[in-house]
């Protein structure tokens, strides 16, 4: 009995192992996609669902991404990130808050954030495939090795045929999703750098409030 126990216990954590290594497979080749993409353009919606006051907020975007730098364009801000620095500017306002955000913050907001994080201090779980609108989608499943982390949880859909992300979505610690869904990707585009940065001249009468 002790030896059958013992056997059990092996064999799960080696179907553990195999599956945290072909969710860190998966993973890389979405990262490495990415790495050689150059600049990518994508339209996205946004679904934000608190659990627990049963609410959805909902919003389309667009996002021009290069490396780990990004500009996100939704109804009511837009967000420009070069690397260090942030520029959020909030259009009923006229505000922008400018920040040099940690790694842990840009994790909600960045959207190629996934193409590094998961190398170190997630747990991986691959949790196989399905066929969704004609395409074969992988999922895994990456949760925080920190206790009390602000995620609880991040879901990734990521398209087999090109390592594309699919869908996105992200459970914070007090139940709330954020899920990311791509409408289009397009790769190669040629983005300036100066894309990822605020320009005031373009916003004459924003205010500026810096916050580092």
């Amino acid at each position: 009995m002790k030896t059958r126990l013992l056997s059990l216990i092996a064999l799960s954590v080696f179907t553990l192992s195999i599956s945290a290594q072909d969710a860190r497979s998966i993973l890389d080749k979405a990262a490495d996609a990415y790495n050689k993409a150059g600049g990518v353009t994508v339209s996205f919606t946004l679904d934000s669902k608190d659990t627990k006051a049963k609410t959805v907020y909902s919003y389309d975007g667009k996002a021009l991404m290069k490396g780990d730098k990004f500009k996100i364009e939704i109804p009511d801000a837009v967000t420009w990130f070069d690397g260090t620095t942030q520029w959020v500017y909030v259009k009923d306002t006229e505000e922008v808050n400018i920040s040099n955000p940690t790694g842990e913050e840009l994790q909600g907001i960045s959207p190629s954030m996934l193409f590094g994080i998961y190398k170190k201090g997630y747990n991986l779980t691959y949790k196989g495939e399905k066929r969704l609108a004609g395409k074969t989608i992988q999922e895994v499943e990456l949760t925080p090795q920190k206790k009390n982390a602000d995620i609880s949880k991040i879901q990734v859909q990521i398209d087999k045929a090109n390592n594309i992300f699919s869908k996105i979505t992200l459970t914070d610690k007090v139940g709330v999703q954020n899920i990311l869904s791509i409408k289009s990707y397009q790769a190669g585009t040629s983005i300036p750098d100066a894309t990822f940065s605020f320009n005031k001249k373009d916003y004459p009468r924003a205010e500026v409030v810096d916050l580092r």
